[in-house]
């Protein structure tokens, strides 16, 4: 009798940080893919559904001359903060606590 609250006292500590790291996750995904629409509307690039990558990105705006400095310079950091996103998410899921919530909730690398 003396172990049931025990066992069900880990159990929940385990679904709790099941549940607060899936969410964790599922945010920075989603704060990269909010920076990279606004970075594609700061380049003036027709956003298609779901395509977008930061190689497709930064060749637009390498290719782009139509834009002011001001823009330019938005754009770069917008892009900076695109690539740190994506860095910080590939960490977030390859270290090791974690990387065990991922696989369990299905994340993959960006």
């Amino acid at each position: 009798m003396g172990f049931i609250p025990i066992l069900l006292t880990l159990s929940g500590f385990i679904l709790l940080f099941i549940l607060v790291v899936n969410q964790s996750i599922k945010t920075k995904k989603e704060q990269y893919k909010t920076t990279l629409t606004s970075l594609a509307q700061s380049v003036e690039m027709e956003v298609p559904d779901q395509n977008l990558s930061i190689e497709t990105l930064e060749k637009q705006l390498a290719n782009i001359s139509s834009l002011n400095d001001q823009q330019i310079v938005t754009a770069k950091a917008l892009l900076g903060k695109a690539k740190l996103l994506r860095h910080q998410y590939n960490q977030l899921i390859t270290s090791k606590p974690y990387s065990f919530v991922a696989k369990i909730a299905g994340h993959s690398l960006i």
